[in-house]
């Protein structure tokens, strides 16, 4: 967001945007771009057609996002603040580390199934860089939402040496779990929940050897 960029336009003869109108304005765009993203694809839709659904000039768009793919990681971001805040809503009214770590991984990947639409823009949109992954990622708040995971196992017995091993392996089992079920949904799969459950228990019940590097 280039705010400064936004209050300088609004300056020259035009009341200047507040923070919270930036807010605004760049959730409204994303949201009519979510729309236009799902029905048509994110490679298919210009910044042109955007700003025709959204009834602004083209460079209006660009004062509030910088690019197309700003605005699909601003999506993105979205969908992780509702997905994680519901998680550490639920996690802090379970007693037990393991309790915990059972509900958020089956939490994690009921969200996806609920929400095929939004698994599919996070994770098979086509047209979209590895750069601009990594810009998503880089930015940080990704990693922080995901330490949940690591948090809640350590919290039941991973030794902190094998917590990012330990984590990732959890992280990358849900993934693939919501990733059948939603592009492979012709098979029938044991319930999501359960293949999560199984996985989870499956970390917990390993040797302490593999769960705590020496």
């Amino acid at each position: 967001m280039d705010a400064a960029k936004l209050k300088t336009q609004r300056a020259r003869g035009r009341p200047s945007l507040t923070e919270v109108d930036i807010v605004a304005g760049r959730a409204r765009i994303a949201g009519v771009a979510e729309a236009l993203f799902r029905m048509e694809g994110y490679a298919a839709v210009s910044m042109r057609r955007l700003a025709q659904e959204a009834g602004c000039a083209p460079m209006t768009l660009y004062a509030y996002f910088a690019s197309k793919a700003d605005i699909l990681r601003q999506i993105w971001a979205q969908f992780f603040v509702e997905l994680f805040g519901e998680l550490n809503r639920k996690a802090a009214r379970v007693s037990g580390p393991r309790k915990r770590l059972l509900l958020i991984s089956k939490r994690y990947v009921r969200y996806w199934l609920d929400h095929p639409d939004r698994y599919r823009m996070v994770f098979m949109t086509e047209g979209v860089s590895q750069a601009d992954v990594g810009k998503f990622i880089g930015a940080g708040s990704v990693i922080s939402h995901f330490a949940i995971f690591a948090e809640t196992l350590h919290a039941a017995g991973i030794k902190a040496a094998s917590l990012k091993l330990m984590s990732e392996s959890l992280i990358c089992a849900l993934n693939g779990i919501a990733h059948n079920h939603v592009t492979i949904s012709e098979h029938e799969w044991e319930s999501a929940e359960r293949l999560a459950e199984t996985v989870v228990h499956a970390i917990l019940a390993l040797p302490g050897s593999l769960r705590g590097r020496k």
